[in-house]
């Protein structure tokens, strides 16, 4: 759960040999990886029977190969394991397929990848109910297709950027989201930080009968502080989601507040408070939205762990993810004081 801005830009791109993976192949100059989740899931929501789901599970094939003394390539190809008993779908579904260039002057790489956006986070820990006041992906869910992504490693500081292609036509637009982002993040002494921004747009966004064309325009800024076995993080996110096609518009604001606490060497407690406030002239969505979340995790060893989290919502807000759980979150409208449980757990390899 503790993290640092600058750790976590990294490793998406860059491929890492991790210590539970299963190592198909090593030589000195190239090494392939298979490697994966198992998770399972048990959620009460208010007003619901408790639900029992694999959550997102995932396995996949990673590899970096030597190609000089200063250029590596990479790829990865992963797969969820979901299910869901409700919707009846257990298919093996592509997550992400990738490979790139590692050089002296940076990493580029091509493919289905997480944004830079959704990588870099904010003040987020949770593992189920936080991530409302984080609104890059009220459009794109966090992934793209088609991207093409670029991070440099400086002394001091990463700057990273990322073009998601839309492969449209004069008949078909968008086949893809049109996307743009590119941040910046470092550290002094035992602060971190990041800010950066983007622009969202998909020109097919089917809303009842209507075909709508909406943007996201969005800015964030991150800044941690860790003391100690404690991590103190506060994120400001503005966004505007407007119809490209019409009048329609709306402003967000949001706040994260959160922390962690590591109250032994293999576990971590976390909390956090999030505060979205929502204006439009045009549409009956003014209100604001808060979400407060407070948890544990406990790992057994460097390959399983348990969590547990409770979280609390009210007001409304609109949709988003959570990173720990890559689950998207609805329109949510006046929710009332709504409480939620949840309790999860993980195998790696």
């Amino acid at each position: 759960m503790k993290k640092t801005l600058l750790a976590v830009a990294i490793p998406a791109v860059l491929f890492a040999h991790s210590a539970s993976a299963v190592e198909i192949f090593q030589t000195d100059e190239a090494l392939v990886d298979f490697y994966g989740h198992l998770r399972t899931e048990v959620k009460k929501l208010e007003d619901k029977d408790v639900t029992l789901n694999a959550g997102s599970s995932r396995a996949g094939v990673q590899a970096q190969y030597a190609v000089t003394d200063s250029v590596d390539i990479f790829g990865k190809v992963e797969f969820g394991l979901n299910y869901d008993t409700a919707s009846e779908d257990y298919a093996m579904k592509n997550r992400l397929h990738y490979a790139g260039v590692d050089t002296d002057f940076g990493k580029l790489s091509f493919g289905r990848q997480w944004v830079i956006s959704d990588e870099i986070w904010g003040a987020d820990y949770s593992y189920f109910f936080g991530g409302s006041a984080l609104r890059h992906a009220t459009l794109s869910g966090a992934r793209h297709d088609s991207l093409i992504k670029y991070i440099y490693e400086g002394e001091s500081f990463i700057f990273s950027a990322n073009y998601g292609l839309p492969e449209g036509s004069d008949d078909k637009p968008d086949v893809n989201q049109e996307l743009t982002e590119a941040f910046i993040a470092t550290s002094y002494g035992n602060f971190n930080f990041h800010a950066g921004g983007g622009v969202n747009r998909d020109k097919a966004v089917e809303v009842g009968e209507d075909l709508l064309d909406l943007q996201n325009t969005y800015f964030e800024g991150t800044v941690e502080y860790a003391f100690g076995p404690a991590l103190i993080g506060f994120t400001y996110y503005n966004a505007t989601i407007e119809n490209k096609g019409g009048n329609e518009e709306i402003n967000e604001d949001a706040f994260s507040l959160a922390g962690t606490y590591s109250w032994a060497d293999n576990a971590t407690a976390y909390a956090g408070f999030e505060y979205v406030e929502q204006e439009s002239d045009q549409l009956p969505i003014d209100g604001d939205g808060k979400v407060f979340y407070i948890g544990t995790d406990y790992h057994f060893n460097s390959w399983s762990r348990i969590y547990v989290e409770y979280g609390y919502g009210d007001g409304q807000t609109l949709g988003y993810t959570n990173k720990k759980s890559d689950s998207f979150v609805n329109v949510t409208k006046d929710v009332d004081s709504q409480s939620s449980f949840a309790v999860g757990a993980r195998v790696y390899w």
